[in-house]
C-alpha cells in the first residue's frame, strides 16, 4: 500500500521543502483516485503543494535517500533536502550521495529517471525532451539513443542550433552518401543547407568549415549510429 502525503501550508514553494516534518498523512478518500501512478510499489510518497503533485521514491542503491520527480533530493537520515551544485563541465545538476559503499557524485537526471522511468538500456541516454538540461522533471526525460540524443542538443560546437516545424519547400530526403546510409536527413536544394528530423522537430545542421583546407562539411549520423562528414560540395549533385 503506498504512503501519500500532503504538504503543510507553511511552506507551499515545492522548491523551498526543507524536511519531512512539513508532510501530513492524507488518506485515500482524500487522495485523487485519477491522479497517475508513478509505481505500483510501496516507495512512493505523494506530497500536494499549490495543487501540484510531487512524487518521492527511494534511489535504487541508495536507501538514505528519496528522490522527487521533480529532481528534489531528501536525506532521509537528517531529514533535510539536499543542496544541488553543478557540473562545471557538462552544466547539469549534481548531488553526491553516500552509501555502505561510500560516496559518489550523480547528474540528478540520472536518479531521477532511474528511479521514476527504471535502468537505462544499454546504448541509449538521458534526453531532456525540452533542451532544457536543468529541467530533470520525470516526464521531460527518456531514454533515446546517442544519434537522437545529439539531434536534440541545442548547442554544437559553440553555435545555438535553430529548430523548425516544418522543411523549406525545396528540401529533398538524403537516403545515401557514398556507402553510408541515413534515415530523416534533407537537404535543401536551392540552399544546401541539411536538415534532420527528430522530436517532430527540424533542426539545421550546423556547417563546419575545416581550418586545415578550407573545405566546409555537414557532420550527420547515419543509421549505424556512426558520424559522417558530408562535403557541402558533394550535395549540389543531389
Amino acid at each position: 500500500m503506498q504512503t501519500r502525503l500532503n504538504v503543510s501550508p507553511i511552506d507551499s514553494d515545492i522548491s523551498q521543502l526543507e524536511s519531512l516534518e512539513d508532510l501530513e498523512i492524507i488518506s485515500t478518500e482524500e487522495y485523487d483516485p485519477n491522479a497517475p501512478e508513478a509505481s505500483d510499489d510501496d516507495s512512493v510518497y505523494r506530497i500536494f503543494s499549490d495543487g501540484v503533485e510531487i512524487c518521492y521514491k527511494f534511489v535504487p542503491m541508495y536507501p538514505n535517500y528519496l528522490i522527487s520527480n521533480f529532481g528534489q533530493l531528501i536525506n532521509i537520515k537528517s531529514e533535510q533536502q539536499i543542496g544541488l551544485g553543478k557540473n562545471s563541465s557538462e552544466g547539469y545538476f549534481m548531488a553526491t550521495l553516500s552509501n555502505e559503499f561510500g560516496r559518489k557524485s550523480f547528474d540528478v537526471h540520472q536518479l531521477v529517471a532511474l528511479a521514476f522511468i527504471g535502468p537505462c538500456p544499454t546504448g541509449f541516454e538521458i534526453d531532456h525532451i525540452s533542451r532544457d538540461k536543468l529541467d530533470n522533471r520525470a516526464t521531460n526525460l527518456r531514454y533515446v539513443s546517442k544519434s537522437d540524443n545529439l539531434k536534440n542538443r541545442t548547442i554544437y560546437k559553440g553555435h545555438p542550433a535553430e529548430y523548425f516545424d516544418q522543411l523549406p519547400p525545396n528540401c529533398v530526403k538524403l537516403k545515401s552518401y557514398g556507402k553510408h546510409t541515413f534515415e530523416n536527413y534533407f537537404v535543401d536544394t536551392i540552399t544546401n543547407d541539411l536538415y534532420s528530423f527528430a522530436n517532430n522537430q527540424f533542426r539545421k545542421v550546423i556547417l563546419t568549415i575545416d581550418k586545415r583546407n578550407g573545405s566546409q562539411y555537414y557532420n550527420a549520423i547515419n543509421v549505424l549510429g556512426k558520424h559522417v562528414c558530408v562535403c557541402l560540395s558533394k550535395l549540389y549533385n543531389i
